[in-house]
């Protein structure tokens, strides 16, 4: 039941995620919302993580890769290369995650560091690179971004 339970909630979770990946990002607040919903997936990726949930962990690896399948059209077209980069290495780093989440065993520290060095090392980059602000005041595009 647990299993058709979770197979059930991956499912939703593509579908919903993949007909968000359908559109484009037009406005800033439909950028926002995506941000947000990176944020969400990713909290929960360390915690299921932590926790031995791998499955929901997966869940949200795959979230995190639909809304990066977004995220590249994006920046192609404002023609920010540097973006496209790290969005294309976030994609491979979710990708050996998956893989590491999805073997027969899993080695939860190593999982644990790449969940976290995704959020580091891709998230981290492109807000260094274009946003500006903080958690209280929020993060904004630096000018001439969008």
């Amino acid at each position: 039941m647990r299993r058709f339970i979770v197979c059930a909630s991956v499912m939703v979770v593509t579908l919903v995620a993949g007909a968000m990946a359908q559109g484009k990002i037009a406005t800033m607040e439909e950028y926002a919302k995506l941000m947000k919903s990176n944020a969400q997936a990713n909290g929960a990726l360390n915690k299921a993580v932590g926790s031995g949930a791998y499955a929901d962990a997966r869940m949200q690896v795959a979230t995190l890769r639909q809304n990066f399948m977004t995220l590249l059209p994006f920046w192609t077209q404002r023609k920010h290369d540097d973006a496209v980069g790290i969005v294309k290495d976030g994609l491979s780093r979710l990708d050996a995650l998956d893989k590491m989440l999805g073997a027969a065993t899993v080695d939860q520290m190593a999982a644990a560091a790449a969940a976290k060095e995704f959020g580091g090392n891709t998230c981290g980059a492109c807000h260094k690179l274009y946003r500006e602000g903080d958690a209280q005041t929020g993060f904004r595009f630096k000018p001439g971004v969008f």
